[in-house]
């Protein structure tokens, strides 16, 4: 667990789920964790789970088969966790019917989703849980916790889900977005495009924190790369550490700390 941040308890939800048959929007939606531009990307769970129990993946260049293979891969998976239940959901269990938004790109400013067709696979969602092994104690990560695969566009995405059921995350992930010949048709990295207006003005709240990063190959990444949060709104650093080939961070928006008990 990262230095400074306390674990929360597993949610009562999460703990006294018996099965997969409904799909609790209500409950895996807040306080959750938004990560568009996924991949296969675990770093996210690995670092801030326990602080965060519920997991909101985004991509569309992954086929649902690649994801569902690899969320059932034990060899590959999470360490410490058993893949307790898995399955697929449709479109309307995710959002309400009566649901609706009403920002739209402007590709002059924000690109042109367009262009990136050719990495775009069919849309799919699954929602997944994972329990810890009987063998590994509390200071491995919580007892369980909940991971939502959504094949579908950041942008999009977050809008329907936060927007269609009135609410915001907790932590918005950038990670390495993939702009420009990555795939992403716009830059997530811009508080001003279309991502970042949709996130912050979202109204339903702004999320608390962000998680920003990417790979870079200096020898000393840390010092040379992501010093700085990409949106400025969120100036505190809260922990900054090596990932793979790069680095991460979470930064905490002005004014955060007040009545936050788990820093």
């Amino acid at each position: 667990m990262l230095a400074g941040i306390e674990r929360n308890r597993t949610p009562e939800w999460l703990m006294n789920l018996n099965g997969v048959d409904s799909v609790p929007m209500k409950q895996i939606l807040p306080n959750s964790l938004y990560y568009p531009s996924c991949g296969r990307d675990g770093d996210p769970v690995k670092y801030l789970a326990g602080f965060v129990h519920s997991f909101v993946y985004v991509d569309y260049g992954l086929t649902h088969d690649e994801v569902w293979d690899s969320l059932h891969d034990a060899q590959r998976g999470f360490a410490g966790y058993d893949l307790l239940w898995c399955r697929d959901v449709a479109k309307y269990e995710l959002i309400p019917a009566e649901a609706s938004w009403s920002i739209s790109p402007n590709p002059s400013v924000d690109g042109d989703p367009s262009v990136c067709q050719r990495f775009i696979k069919p849309p799919f969602a699954i929602w997944s849980v994972y329990e810890r092994k009987r063998d590994y104690g509390d200071s491995h990560g919580p007892e369980r916790f909940s991971l939502l695969y959504v094949g579908g566009e950041g942008v999009a995405t977050f809008e329907a889900l936060y927007y269609g059921n009135s609410c915001a995350p907790d932590v918005v992930a950038i990670i390495q977005p993939g702009t420009g010949f990555g795939g992403n048709w716009t830059d997530f990295r811009n508080p001003k495009l279309i991502f970042g207006r949709v996130v912050l003005q979202n109204p339903n709240g702004r999320p608390k924190y962000l998680l920003y990063g990417g790979w870079g190959y200096a020898e000393d990444v840390l010092a040379f790369y992501y010093k700085g949060c990409c949106w400025p709104t969120y100036s505190n650093p809260i922990h900054r550490w090596r990932a793979a080939n790069g680095a991460l961070g979470l930064w905490c928006a002005d004014g955060s700390f007040e009545n936050d008990k788990t820093i």
